[in-house]
């Protein structure tokens, strides 16, 4: 009786080693390139963490823009996969929360430090641009990779809009 006791409760586990991760999806698409043009879904594994292009599927996930998502997915690994495709299989397991994102954001929720993940015409640079909002002197500063810049700045509903910049004049590397 143990040992059909025992065969029913490994039954009812899940498969010992199986992969199974939180991640964080973005409420927005960005063009990427993979083996073509293409949009990417903005994920990340940890709401503290960088968000990074995700150029996959998500098996039973229908994403929806304007949305930002938190999902269990079970990831497998292919063995043997085409040279031009993943080598892992991303399958939704658990759908944790559906967010509407505001349309009109407030100030606070652009207040901070944030770093540039593209820039169309510039995608070979080194380092990534940084922007820091301070809402107390409505300035905008941060990093260009080599030089510094400072703008003021205002934000109306989803328009941002920047007043005169200044920046550092460094000798560059690859000016």
């Amino acid at each position: 009786m143990k040992h059909l006791f025992l065969l029913l409760v490994l039954s009812c586990t899940t498969v010992q080693g199986e992969d199974i991760q939180t991640l964080y999806v973005a409420d927005h698409q960005v063009d990427c390139t993979g083996v073509t043009e293409q949009k990417c879904l903005l994920v990340k594994n940890d709401l503290d963490g960088e968000w990074s292009y995700f150029y996959d599927q998500i098996s039973g996930f229908d994403y929806e823009e304007g949305y930002s998502y938190e999902l269990r997915v079970r990831v497998e690994n292919i063995d043997n996969p085409p040279a031009d495709a993943s080598s892992r299989r991303y399958i939704l397991r658990e759908l944790v929360s559906k967010v509407p994102s505001d349309e009109a954001q407030d100030e606070k929720s652009l207040i901070g430090a944030w770093r540039i993940l593209k820039i169309t015409g510039l995608e070979t640079m080194r380092s990534f641009p940084t922007m820091v909002f301070d809402e107390k002197e409505k300035k905008v500063s941060g990093s260009a990779g080599c030089n510094n810049y400072f703008a003021s700045y205002e934000l109306n509903g989803i328009e941002l809009s920047f007043g005169n910049a200044g920046s550092t004049r460094k000798i560059c590397e690859d000016m």
